[in-house]
């Protein structure tokens, strides 16, 4: 039941009395306002990271038909980055459903890949758990959770770019399903934001950038497009 308040103000003087009635009548109203506007930030942040799980499931049903075979190594490593900055958003109580969402999607990619993977560690795979290893110290080192969480979200910008450039070669070769999924899940993901600080917005922007590239990469090279490159190569 909405709050009804009722001003007592006269139309040709204001009393002491009826402006305080005023400051405490704008208070209430601003005060409802935000909660409203929280409690939506909270029903898109679950959102968003429902979408994030989603977006998983077509790798994972590919996996399971054998339609391509995940490396063993380099989902460990995103599956340890991302759980480094879901671990760092904890900390500074920035956590929001998309990397919850993504923690939990890409380590359920993990099992899967140790059952159907391959084996190995590429030199990128090394870079990139270096790259886990300083977050942790910085961390530890400077007692500031902030640091693993920038550490982590430049590696996976990083390390994103072979998947850049072979999805710009063949663009086949990736689910623009899952992709789509994940785009949407990144713009709500932004949208929630509720802060503009580092904290809470460095992780949904980060991964809005990434999947937006993705987006165009995969929407902007047609097959045609591709046959009169390597006619030209």
């Amino acid at each position: 039941m909405d709050l009804v308040y009722t001003l007592p103000i006269n139309q040709t003087t204001l009393t002491k009395s009826t402006i305080i009635d005023i400051i405490v009548y704008h208070r209430i109203t601003l005060t409802k306002q935000k909660g409203k506007e929280s409690e939506m930030r909270e029903t898109l942040s679950i959102i968003a990271g429902i979408l994030f799980v989603i977006g998983f499931v077509p790798y994972v049903i590919a996996i399971l038909r054998k339609e391509t075979k995940p490396e063993k190594a380099t989902w460990i490593i995103w599956a340890t980055l991302d759980s480094l900055t879901l671990a760092g958003m904890y900390y500074e109580e920035t956590v929001n459903g998309q990397i919850v969402g993504a923690v939990l999607g890409v380590w359920i990619v993990v099992f899967f890949a140790m059952k159907y993977g391959t084996p190995g560690w590429t030199l990128l795979d090394k870079a990139c758990l270096m790259g886990a290893v300083i977050g942790i110290a910085l961390w530890q080192i400077f007692s500031d959770p902030l640091f693993g969480i920038m550490t982590s979200l430049v590696v996976v910008s990083l390390g994103s770019i072979p998947t850049f450039v072979s999805a710009w070669e063949d663009p086949s070769k990736e689910n623009k399903l899952a992709w789509v999924i994940f785009w949407v899940s990144s713009v709500l993901a932004v949208i929630t934001i509720p802060h503009w600080t580092l904290e809470d917005a460095a992780q949904p922007i980060t991964f809005c950038v990434v999947e937006s590239i993705m987006m165009y990469i995969l929407f902007s090279r047609n097959q045609k497009t591709i046959s009169k490159t390597s006619v030209k190569i």
